[in-house]
């Protein structure tokens, strides 16, 4: 897909498509949060975003495979076979939700010799595209910190690195890895999981009439047309790189960076390497709307994916005003249904906009 061709289809992509482009533009962590029901549908919808769109390798992980080091580096590595493009796989390989869904279900590639009985193996595996981990929260403390520095190693040109599936419940440092963070609602619904139902359910139909021919596009030529390559995704991160981004916006998305230190009920969370996440997502927004300068409203819309998993909301004993002589019961009240997201709007409704 070319530029200009880019520029007219990225309004419609999904959420969950518009946010592993983004994890992949910025070569870090993406945390999306989905109620506990659905989150076997988004991993589902993320492995088809990254296979179909994408044309990258994956890999679906549970909490089972989060309790070790080894058992993780063992989980990521693709010893099956060489990822193979899309493109070269018949229509009934790309349609079939019940292999994917079993592969959801209990994905594991884990080698049947032993570490010491495999070395060579393990010298010539190569590590996945993107990592889907589900219950990442429940992973080791060890295994969670290894996942999100990884971005911070060496990777094989064509590496991405991986962005992980909801995250949340942990730790200040573990938090403050993340690049971006984003909730899908259900009610959004999982397109490419329908388009797969969709086609097994025509596949059915035409069966039943095998003298009746389909005008309609392949499947395969359908995911072709919206394909995202790696050079579109490199191009994409040298131009949000090369943004730019005058005094006056410079100002503003420090000004947010202060306000929301002192805003009411905040208790950490805006970190230095925060304020740097911020500014790159600034400038790798800019590319996205056919620009190559950063706007208020990109400021605006950075902080949104930015902040939300980072901020600490006080307790009432830790507000601030409770130091000038304001009551528990009163901070209490202060705090109730506050929620970062409250918090970011309200920063973004005191700061002064520049014109």
């Amino acid at each position: 897909m070319d530029r200009q061709l880019f520029l007219e289809y990225v309004n419609n992509l999904t959420d969950l498509e518009l946010a592993v482009l983004l994890s992949l533009v910025a070569q870090d962590h993406c945390l999306i949060q989905t109620p506990e029901e659905f989150q076997d549908d988004v991993a589902s919808e993320l492995a088809l975003i990254v296979r179909d769109i994408f044309s990258l390798s994956y890999i679906i992980i549970n909490k089972h495979d989060l309790q070790s080091i080894d058992t993780f580096v063992e989980a990521i590595l693709d010893d099956a076979r060489e990822y193979s493009d899309p493109l070269d796989q018949s229509d009934d390989d790309l349609g079939r939700e019940s292999d994917l869904r079993a592969r959801v279900a209990d994905v594991s590639f884990r080698g049947v010799a032993s570490a010491q009985n495999d070395q060579t193996t393990l010298d010539t595996r190569k590590v996945v595209n993107v990592v889907i981990a589900k219950d990442f929260n429940l992973a080791h403390e060890d295994v969670q910190i290894q996942a999100l520095e990884t971005h911070q190693t060496e990777w094989p040109p064509c590496m991405i690195a991986p962005p992980l599936l909801r995250l949340y419940d942990l730790g200040f440092f573990q938090n403050d890895r993340i690049f971006i963070s984003h909730h899908h609602d259900p009610e959004d619904g999982f397109p490419n999981l329908q388009e797969i139902d969709e086609v097994d359910y025509q596949e059915d139909k035409l069966s039943a009439y095998s003298d009746t021919k389909s005008m309609s596009l392949s499947p395969q030529k359908r995911r072709a047309s919206r394909q995202i390559g790696s050079k579109l995704i490199e191009q994409l991160r040298a131009e949000g790189q090369a943004a730019i981004i005058t005094p006056e916006i410079r100002r503003y998305l420090q000004d947010f960076v202060a306000f929301l230190r002192i805003e009411r009920g905040v208790d950490g969370g805006v970190t230095a390497y925060a304020t740097t996440l911020f500014l790159a997502l600034s400038k790798y927004l800019a590319p996205f709307h056919g620009i190559d300068y950063v706007t208020p409203s990109l400021i605006a819309l950075a902080a949104k994916k930015v902040y939300p998993h980072r901020l600490i909301i006080a307790t009432p004993s830790r507000e601030r005003s409770t130091l000038y002589g304001t009551d528990l019961a009163t901070a209490q009240y202060l705090l109730e249904d506050l929620d970062p997201e409250k918090v970011i709007q309200n920063v973004l409704d005191t700061i002064e906009c520049p014109t």
